[in-house]
């Protein structure tokens, strides 16, 4: 027993600094300091089939709410579990944050905000694809999200 405890002891010990904060840019989702709760509405929707044609369709008008609280976003009565979520920047790019919402049910949506600072709005616009396997192959519908006012 004491020749193992002292082999224990003859280990070398290496100390890793963790950092006490996050840096810029990883401390979470760049849309969180407006809000958890987001109200989303489609304002344009594009339907490509197989038949390698795109046309323009009526957007839904059932109500989209994005609730990072519980993990969840809500078309209408139906709720779907936002399976991730991630932010990404890109060095140079105007937009300067991108968040992706990948929901349970394998549609996507991408967001960034219409003002990069955020100064003047606190607007995200983006897009909702859903993909498909039948005639139509996806449905890609122009998102705007805004916080919900408590």
């Amino acid at each position: 027993m004491t020749i193992r405890f002292i082999w224990l002891l003859s280990l070398p010990i290496h100390i890793i600094p963790f950092p006490l904060q996050a840096a810029p840019g990883e401390a979470g989702n760049p849309m969180w300091p407006s809000g958890y709760v987001w109200d989303c509405t489609a304002v344009s929707k594009t339907v490509c089939e197989r038949d390698n044609k795109c046309h323009a369709a009526k957007p839904d008008q059932k109500g989209i709410l994005l609730d990072y609280n519980r993990s969840q976003i809500s078309f209408g009565p139906d709720a779907v579990k936002i399976r991730r979520h991630y932010a990404q920047t890109v060095t140079g790019s105007p937009l300067q944050a991108e968040v992706k919402v990948e929901l349970a049910d394998n549609r996507v949506l991408w967001l960034t905000p219409v003002d990069a600072s955020r100064v003047f709005s606190t607007i995200w616009a983006g897009a909702l694809i859903e993909p498909k396997g039948g005639v139509v192959l996806s449905i890609t519908s122009s998102i705007l999200c805004s916080p919900m006012k408590d």
